[in-house]
C-alpha cells in the first residue's frame, strides 16, 4: 500500500484522514472503506511515521491505534496535537480493555473497540468531521 492512497477522482477538498495502526490488514481495510466514502487517506504503521506523514499532509482527523511500536498512542496523540493544535480530532481504536478510559485520557472525539463494524467507523468519522 502506498503512503498516501487516494480515491480515484479525489480532489484537494477531500478531508484528509491519517490512519495509524501497526496491523497492515486493519490499515488496508480502513483505508479502502474511507476512500470509498470519498476521503483522502494517509496511513502510518507507527507513531514516528504518523508524525512525519502528518507534517506532509496535515490531517482533518486521526484514527489512532493506542498500542503501537516505538511510541504508544498517548505519545502519538500528544505529538500530533503539539504540531497541529489541541483541536485536532482523534478517533481511538484499541483491542485492549479500557477503550473509553483511553479515549478520554487523550481527549479523543470517539473510540471504537477492535474488532469494530465498518459502518460504525464511517459513522464516527462523519460525525467527527461534521463537528469540526
Amino acid at each position: 500500500m502506498t503512503n498516501q492512497p487516494r480515491p480515484v477522482g479525489a480532489d484537494d477538498q477531500s478531508p484528509s484522514i491519517l490512519v495509524v495502526d501497526d496491523d497492515p490488514a486493519i490499515r488496508q481495510i480502513v483505508s479502502e472503506v474511507l476512500m470509498e466514502e470519498g476521503f483522502a487517506v494517509t496511513t502510518a504503521a507507527d507513531g514516528l511515521q504518523a508524525i512525519r506523514r502528518s507534517a506532509d499532509q496535515p490531517p482533518a482527523l486521526v484514527i489512532l491505534d493506542m498500542t503501537l511500536p516505538l511510541m504508544n498512542g498517548y505519545e502519538v496523540a500528544a505529538a500530533l496535537r503539539a504540531a497541529h493544535g489541541r483541536a485536532l480530532p482523534i478517533l481511538t481504536i484499541t483491542a485492549d480493555g479500557g477503550a473509553a478510559a483511553k479515549a478520554q485520557r487523550v481527549g479523543a472525539f470517539a473510540y471504537l473497540r477492535k474488532p469494530f463494524d465498518l459502518d460504525d467507523l464511517v459513522a464516527a468519522v462523519q460525525r467527527c468531521l461534521q463537528d469540526d
